[in-house]
Formats: C-alpha cells, structure tokens, sequence
C-alpha cells in the first residue's frame, strides 16, 4: 500500500511472521529470535540490489551509526572492497530473488539477513543464534530499537527511485 504525502510517496512496511522458506533458507540452527518485514514495489531489483539499497545506500550518518553499533558488539566486517559483503555482512548465497548475508559478534550473537524478492514484493528476515549468555542478554536489550530502525532503514530503501 502507497501513501500520497505531500509528494512524497512513502511505502508501507508491515512487520510479519517469519516465513519458514526463508528461515530455512538463512540455515542457521537453532534459531533464538526472528524478524520480518514485508512491503509492496513495483521496482525491478534483484535480492543484492535491494541489499546493497538498504545497507549502503542510506544516509552516511546512518551507515556511520549501523558501523558503529556493529564495532561495539564486536563483529568483524568484511572488508569493503571485497564484493562478497554488503556493508560488511558477508555474502553466504545469493540468486536474483534471494541473497543471504551474515554476521557474527564477538559478544555471542549470530546474526543471518535474508531478503526475498518477487516482482511485487519484497521481504526481509533477520534471525539470530545466541552462542553466548550474553548475547542473549545484549540482543534482549537490542531487539525493539532494532526492529523500529530497520523499518525505517526499509522504508527509506522502498521510498527509493529506481536506478536510471
């Protein structure tokens, strides 16, 4: 569903149960907590496109702030002049619909982003393995401000004009 507002069009972002598909395809076991969002397009992008638009296409005091956060938990990003990363999430699989990325954090948390890609759609989940108590503890403390900041980072990706 679009909006009309003041010009600008602005795309809903609903939040949904994780659908099994693509918690199976993110292959991580067990499965301590999930996420997922959904929103309607008519944008052509491939799974990486949408990746690459949400990740490293936001504001740079965003990115800054998503780097920031990464760095505190402890996760190692890739290197950014390698292609099998988005922003430092380490590419695991990726189709033109589907593209799985990950990281993992020195504080106990494995983190798997999975976005899924159909010519109206697309969706995102996010499930994490807690391979320490505190991990646990930190991403009990994360999770809601997480949920509400990637809404928006997804929001801004769908509002986004197609690439020329």
């Amino acid at each position: 569903m679009r909006i009309l507002c003041s010009a600008i069009v602005m795309t809903v972002v609903r939040e949904i149960e994780t659908p099994p598909g693509l918690e199976a395809l993110a292959g991580l076991h067990p499965v301590d907590y999930r996420e997922s969002f959904t929103f309607a397009t008519s944008t052509d992008r491939t799974a990486e496109q949408w990746a690459r638009q949400t990740l490293e296409r936001c504001p740079l005091t965003t990115r800054a702030q998503m780097i920031t956060v990464w760095t505190l938990l402890g996760i190692r990003l890739a290197p950014p002049w390698s292609r099998a990363q988005v922003l430092g999430w380490r590419i695991l699989h990726h189709t033109t619909s589907d593209i799985v990325l990950e990281a993992r954090a020195a504080t106990g948390v494995t983190a798997r982003l999975v976005l899924h890609t159909t010519a109206t759609s697309v969706t995102q989940a996010m499930v994490v393995r807690f391979d320490r108590p505190l991990g646990r503890r930190i991403w009990g403390r994360l999770a809601p401000k997480h949920r509400r900041f990637l809404r928006a980072l997804l929001g801004r990706a769908a509002a986004s004009p197609p690439s020329a």
